[in-house]
């Protein structure tokens, strides 16, 4: 007589996903099971074939309540959407009710909360960083040490989970291995190197800045190349062709860090406006250049698709276009390239430095 077996990876993830969670200071029944839905959901969240990125904060029971939103958006009203009740038909989907209402509003710096009460979950919309230059979310929780867990994409079908000691896991619902770092990790080692010449106490900052500010463009791409020449340098064209060469750098980094020591209006717009030009950057072909003080000195560029080992000798450039991009860059790496970024269509990010 033939026999029947029915198996589903939802026990292992529940179980890596609640050790994470409960590290970070969770306990809730609840609240776990929420997270888990949340991982699931997050992994590829679409409406209407559009695909969606947003940001979560879940917060356990605490007996401060709503000031936890308040400590971590001071100054900005949240935006309740609504309750599910425990005692609602919905109470075991609070995860896809709150998405389906809040994710396309998670957009520019809004997020989505979910916060757990004695009988109900409330959801709704809030702005934890009120500019791009404000501390990450990592710094943020780590030093709350509050009840709260952050779930996002960050990459096909994977979801990081920050959680109330700022220590993360990657969550792949694919058969792929494990990078064995993060991709948060290999977007800050670029953005180290692409701040090695700003000056002093600032450096950290601009680094900090950067890493949020790719990380969140880079996951809403199809994929991109970025690399980091030397700032004073002019770009090397017999390696770099075919690409839209800036007449004068666009000083992003010192723009940020205008806006932050003066904090007016004019400032913050004139970053803005820089941020959108970075972000149409890494949305468009080839490979954004930018220099090592944080400025951006070329976009669309291409590479003739010929690469070299570290002994010199020339070798097979395999994969897709960007990939084999991405193989001749590394060649020019302590040469015409202080480092290189690549970021595939499916999510998969690495990163290759001098340092």
């Amino acid at each position: 007589m033939s026999s029947f077996k029915q198996e589903t990876i939802r026990q292992s993830i529940q179980g890596m996903i609640t050790d994470h969670i409960q590290d970070g200071t969770i306990s809730c029944g609840h609240t776990l099971q929420a997270a888990c839905e949340l991982v699931v959901l997050l992994s590829s969240y679409r409406e209407e074939d559009h695909q969606f990125f947003p940001q979560v904060y879940l917060f356990g029971p605490h007996e401060q309540g709503n000031n936890m939103l308040r400590v971590l958006a001071p100054g900005i009203l949240p935006v309740e959407i609504g309750i599910v009740d425990d005692t609602s038909e919905y109470k075991k989907k609070v995860a896809s009710v709150a998405l389906k209402k809040c994710a396309p509003l998670a957009i520019d710096g809004w997020c989505v909360y979910v916060i757990r009460r004695d009988r109900s979950f409330e959801y709704g919309l809030f702005r934890p960083s009120a500019e791009t230059y404000s501390p990450s979310p990592e710094r943020i929780l780590t030093d709350l040490g509050l009840p709260i867990v952050l779930l996002r994409n960050s990459a096909v079908n994977t979801v990081e989970l920050i959680n109330g000691k700022g220590n993360r896991l990657e969550v792949s619902l694919t058969i792929e291995p494990a990078s064995g770092e993060a991709m948060g990790g290999q977007i800050h080692n670029f953005a180290r190197v692409a701040c090695t010449d700003v000056e002093g106490e600032e450096k950290e900052q601009a680094t900090e800045y950067l890493t949020n500010l790719l990380s969140l463009y880079l996951r809403e791409s199809h994929g991109a190349l970025l690399g980091v020449c030397q700032y004073n340098i002019d770009i090397d064209k017999a390696k770099f062709s075919d690409g839209v060469v800036l007449p004068e750098p666009i000083p992003l980094i010192d723009s940020m860090l205008t806006a932050l020591k003066e904090k007016d209006a004019a400032a913050a717009t004139m970053l803005r406006s820089y941020e959108a030009l970075l972000r149409g950057m890494i949305m468009s072909d080839g490979i954004t250049l930018f220099g090592s003080d944080g400025s951006l000195k070329a976009f669309r560029v291409f590479v003739q698709k010929q690469s070299t080992d570290e002994g010199g000798a020339n070798t097979t450039v395999t994969g897709g276009a960007r990939s084999r991009a991405f193989q001749v860059l590394q060649g020019y790496i302590g040469e015409s390239l202080q480092a290189a970024l690549f970021r595939s269509q499916d999510g998969r990010t690495e990163t290759k430095t001098t340092k």
